[in-house]
Formats: C-alpha cells, structure tokens, sequence
C-alpha cells in the first residue's frame, strides 16, 4: 500500500507534531506500507475549512492521480474537523479508491471500515 500521513498542530493538542508522525510511522512499520509523503498542517490552520488547510490540496492531487492507496491519520479526532468535513473528505477520497486508517486505533475511518488485529507490541510503546 502506497500511504500518505496528515499530521494536523494544534495549540491544545494531546500530542505533539513529532508523536502524531511517529504513530502514523509506527502503523506504517508494522503494516509493512510504503510512506509516499507526510503532509503538516501548522496549528491554527485547524480553524479553516479541512479542504483549505496545509497539505489538503496537494493530498487530493495526489489521489486524483492515483500515487496513493490509504491516507494515515493518528484517528478522526486528530483531524479536528466537524462530522460534515470529514464524511465529505473521506468520500472524496473514496472516490478515487483512497482509504482512511487512523493509526491509533488500528481501523480504517471510513464508514464500514473494518478493523485491524492490535499491531504487535502496539499500545505500550511510548512515544519519544
């Protein structure tokens, strides 16, 4: 699978920029999924629109040109978009055969996605 990850900042987040790209790299590893890009979105920029933020555009570039199978995000929440953006992004990107799976959990976004096993040693690795 050719994956791309969105690291979202934002100034009251749980987790860093560096801990969000590490569990999406870590998801990565253990799915044996080739990384195509990491897209970053500064904080503030969670206030505009999911479509107008950072990476966005480049992100649905790269769908509509099937370079990229699955977009890999910590989970939904991470995203930190109303349920309206994320259903409309996810059907975009459904549109042109691109999956969402929130590295977290282990489960694709999508509606009727199913769930991953636990990846091995998953949860108790901490993040550094």
């Amino acid at each position: 699978m050719r994956a791309i990850c969105f690291i979202q900042e934002t100034k009251e987040a749980d987790l860093t920029m560096r801990q969000q790209q590490l569990v999406c790299r870590r998801a990565l590893r253990k799915l044996l999924w080739r990384c195509e890009a990491e897209l970053f979105a500064q904080a503030g920029t969670e206030q505009a629109s999911l479509a107008l933020r950072p990476g966005m555009t480049e992100l649905l570039k790269m769908a509509a040109l099937g370079r990229v199978d699955v977009l890999v995000v910590v989970d939904a929440g991470h995203l930190y978009c109303s349920r309206a953006e994320l259903d409309c992004l996810l059907t975009t990107l459904l549109q042109y055969g691109v999956h969402t799976f929130g590295a977290r959990d282990g489960s694709w976004i999508e509606p009727g996605g199913r769930r991953w096993m636990t990846l091995p040693g998953y949860d108790g690795e901490a993040f550094a």
